[in-house]
């Protein structure tokens, strides 16, 4: 009888450790299902309050350009000027180019960007080039005796040193740069680059540097190669980067030079800047009626490249670059391209 009443209590116990069981798992899992139920809560709220303030943002910023301020101070972005258009006509040459300095920005094109032969225009290039490679202007070169041959054949204009005379590169960057003397080209090129191949490898490698990707080089001096072209526009650029140097400045203003004297010229030789001096003769100033001021370039010509000029003038605080190709005339003069240069800056306004 006590066992049976022993037993009875010990199966009481044991449903009732089941019941706590049981109630202990229900209880878990309502905790589980009320938190989870408390997440989803507090995210949709988040989603809500997210999404409200996108849309009172997007509300504020309605009709605004992109990166405009849609705060409460009213912040604009500037227009930028136009820029004023110059007039094509009347013009000798085929292609013409016009940029503002400041910003490269364009104010006249005509076939800018197609190929022509930049003639003697290559010979800033070369003049750069030097300026760069020798920062001692007053180092003497001897001039090459076997670069005479070939310039007398090719009728090559020249600054008038003779072989084995050591000129200053001072003088030779003049002898480049007024009279486009290809004797001085020559000389400074195997200075610089061991011969003239490595110069003209290096010319090229400059151009790549400037973005010059319609330029390709053959020679320092310009003279005629079918694979040495370049564009009104390149020529701009690569004038614009020597106008950054003030030597190179210097001697492209100035209208007549005299070398110092040396055992082959004990007077030095007169240069004179081929299109200053071409203002002269033409009796064309400078200072137009507008009162813009060419102050200097560099002039081209073969018979496949026409008259080409390179030039630089200062209007109203601004300075700028036209760069004219292919201007053809049967007489020979020269007038055209400096006519050219006179008529468009003289446009500027």
């Amino acid at each position: 009888m006590a066992q049976k009443k022993k037993n009875r209590r010990r199966k009481r116990q044991f449903q009732q450790k089941v019941i706590l069981s049981l109630l202990l798992v229900v209880i878990i899992a309502l905790i589980g299902v009320l938190g989870y139920q408390m997440q989803n809560k507090e995210k949709k709220e988040a989603n809500a309050s997210a999404s409200s303030s996108f849309s009172a943002s997007s509300s504020a910023g309605e009709g605004l350009e992109p990166g405009t301020n849609s705060g409460t101070e009213e912040e604009t972005t500037p227009t930028p000027e136009p820029v004023p258009q110059i007039s094509t006509d009347g013009l000798n040459s085929q292609h013409a180019l016009l940029v503002r300095r400041s910003d490269l920005a364009e104010l006249m094109n005509v076939g800018g960007d197609e190929r022509i032969y930049p003639a003697s225009m290559t010979k800033i290039m070369t003049a750069l080039l030097a300026i760069e490679n020798f920062p001692d202007l007053n180092e003497t070169i001897t001039v090459p005796e076997d670069i005479f041959e070939e310039l007398t054949a090719q009728d090559a204009s020249v600054a008038g040193f003779n072989p084995y005379e050591q000129p200053t590169v001072r003088d030779l960057l003049y002898g480049v740069l007024l009279p486009s003397g290809a004797d001085a080209c020559e000389t400074l090129a195997r200075a610089v680059g061991g011969s003239e191949e490595g110069f003209v490898a290096m010319m090229n490698q400059k151009a790549e540097e400037l973005g010059l990707a319609n330029t390709h080089f053959e020679n320092c001096t310009g003279l005629h190669d079918d694979n040495h072209y370049s564009t009104c526009r390149d020529i701009a650029v690569l004038m614009n980067e020597c106008l950054k140097s003030d030597t190179f400045r210097e001697i492209v203003t100035t209208e007549i030079y005299t070398t110092e004297a040396t055992a082959s010229h004990p007077d030095g030789i007169t240069l004179y800047d081929t299109m200053l001096h071409r203002f002269t003769s033409y009796e064309m100033s400078t200072t137009l009626e507008n009162g813009a001021v060419i102050e200097g370039g560099k002039t081209g010509f073969t018979d496949e490249a026409g008259q080409c000029l390179v030039s630089f003038a200062e209007y109203g605080g601004e300075e700028y670059i036209l760069v004219t190709a292919e201007a053809m005339t049967d007489s020979g003069s020269a007038v055209n391209s400096i006519a050219d240069a006179s008529t468009v800056y003289g446009r500027l306004q």
